[in-house]
């Protein structure tokens, strides 16, 4: 038993099928499925039922699985530790975040960090939760609410204030047709003061992401709630109610074992820079 039987197990567990798992790990799902008998045979053990649905970790594969996940965070705090300790600002920093922070305000700005550190690599994903940050898929977690897991730290970047919009152009009869998130997001705190705003709106479509939401605003669908970063700055839109809607506080979330690294101070910086440069506008504080 090695550490890629290990991640073998990890990955039918997680995906629940061979193919899936045959793609996370770049294998032939008979390759994969060889793998798991051969793994169960050193064990004596069935780690997973065969069902219909897929596989189905038994008793003893939830223990294995136990075991790897373990293992899999030791090895990544080891890395961790070690790329922390070198004192180039140089190498890859992923950051996770919102698509609107990235695209308004992030990437607009990266040209100058690229230039002042020509060898860092900045890659962008979508939000990820903690379990990500300690397993290195994401170094920089941008969230809206201050960090409270154990093993992280965070950097308050500033204020986030959102506003209802409507293209400038829209005329309102009785009933106003809103833009909602997706129905698993119900209880949302966007669901919530879009409801709170317009009691006798209609949802008339949905939308995940802010940069979808916005272009339904601005194709004309209905109202949006969006950061004033985003629907301030856009000239065929206008605000709806005068007064912000929605107000978040922006952090930066870091795993303790990398915060020291200084190509992560550096990027932290950089992003600390944007927030304060753009505080008045992040905050709806328009120029008349």
């Amino acid at each position: 038993m090695n550490w890629n039987d290990l991640k073998v197990v990890l990955s039918v567990a997680k995906t629940g099928t061979l193919a899936g798992a045959a793609r996370d790990l770049e294998k032939d799902p008979t390759t994969v499925g060889r793998r798991i008998a051969a793994i169960e045979g050193a064990f004596r053990a069935r780690l997973f039922d065969r069902l219909n649905s897929g596989f189905v970790p038994t008793e003893a594969g939830h223990r294995v699985i136990a075991l790897a996940e373990q293992v899999e965070l030791d090895a990544q705090a080891l890395q961790n530790e070690i790329e922390g300790a070198d004192q180039r600002i140089d190498g890859t920093v992923r950051l996770s975040g919102l698509d609107a922070i990235f695209n308004h305000l992030i990437i607009p700005q990266l040209p100058g960090l690229l230039d002042r550190y020509p060898g860092l690599e900045i890659t962008f994903s979508s939000h990820l939760d903690f379990a990500d940050l300690s397993r290195r898929k994401a170094d920089i977690a941008l969230r809206s609410r201050e960090p409270r897991h154990p093993d992280s730290v965070g950097r308050r970047l500033g204020t986030l204030v959102q506003a209802a919009y409507s293209t400038k152009g829209s005329q309102f009869g009785p009933g106003l047709n809103l833009i909602g998130l997706p129905r698993e997001y119900e209880g949302s705190d966007y669901a919530r003061i879009l409801a709170d705003s317009f009691p006798d709106g209609t949802i008339v479509a949905r939308a995940s992401t802010e940069s979808h939401i916005h272009e339904l605003v601005r194709a004309g669908v209905g109202i949006g709630i969006l950061d004033c970063f985003v629907g301030d700055t856009d000239p065929t839109l206008k605000r709806v109610l005068p007064n912000p809607v929605w107000t978040q506080t922006a952090w930066t979330e870091v795993h303790l074992s990398m915060a020291r690294a200084p190509r992560i101070r550096a990027v932290i910086d950089f992003l600390q820079d944007i927030f304060t440069e753009n505080a008045n506008l992040l905050a709806g504080k328009r120029s008349e």
